[in-house]
This record gives C-alpha cells, structure tokens and sequence, in this order.
C-alpha cells in the first residue's frame, strides 16, 4: 500500500513531474542528478501535493525556494501497483475458494442423493 493518498489530479501531475524528471535528468536510463522545480505558492496542486509529503520545499540559494520530488513521491506507483496486484492475485484466491467450495457441495449432495436412493 502506498505510504501516500493522492486523487487522480494529483497521481497525473506526480507523474508529470516524475517523467519530466526521467527525460531530462538521466543519462542511459541511470539518475544522474534530481531536478528541482519552481515553488509556484498559488498552484493548489503543487501545494496539495506538498502536504500530502510528494513534493517538499527546499530553499535554494541560485533560485530561492524550490520543490523536489521525495522518496514517497518516487516509490508512490511502484507501491500502488504492487496493492492492485496482491488485490487482483486476493479476489483470484477467494474465486478459487469460492468454485471449490461449490464444487465439494454438489459432490456432497450428490453422495447424499445416491446413498438415501440407495439404501
């Protein structure tokens, strides 16, 4: 489960900012350095995204107060991929149980039908 909450608007920004990140801040698909981005304090999403520990400021002594992209950022999808997955791998389990359990009841019902016909 991810360590974070984000709705929908502020996943697609994370994602922005993290994809920005990987086209311009890699080198042959290794980080080479992290970007810091702009603190824009009337943009809400940025803001949310601050409080909800994504992004964190940073003072800057070349550009003032900038934002960068924290640990909880980064690990927020691999983390909410990870949940779909044990929930998907969860209910597959349960539909398991639930089609062996039918299946033992009819085989019960069967053995009981053939043994009071019979006996």
């Amino acid at each position: 489960m991810p360590t974070i909450e984000l709705n929908l608007m502020q996943e697609r920004e994370l994602e922005r900012l993290i994809d920005y990140e990987r086209s311009t801040c890699t080198v042959g698909g290794d980080l080479v350095y992290r970007c810091a981005f702009p603190y824009r304090p009337e943009d809400d999403l940025q803001h949310e995204l601050i409080e909800r520990g994504a992004l964190v400021q940073k003072k800057d002594d070349r550009h003032g107060t900038v934002v960068a992209i924290t640990s909880d950022g980064y690990s927020y999808f691999p983390a909410k991929r990870e949940a779909e997955l044990e929930l998907r791998r969860k209910s597959k389990r349960e539909a398991r149980l639930v089609a062996l359990s039918a299946l033992f009841s009819l085989i019960a019902v069967v053995a009981g039908f053939l043994l009071g016909r019979f006996l």
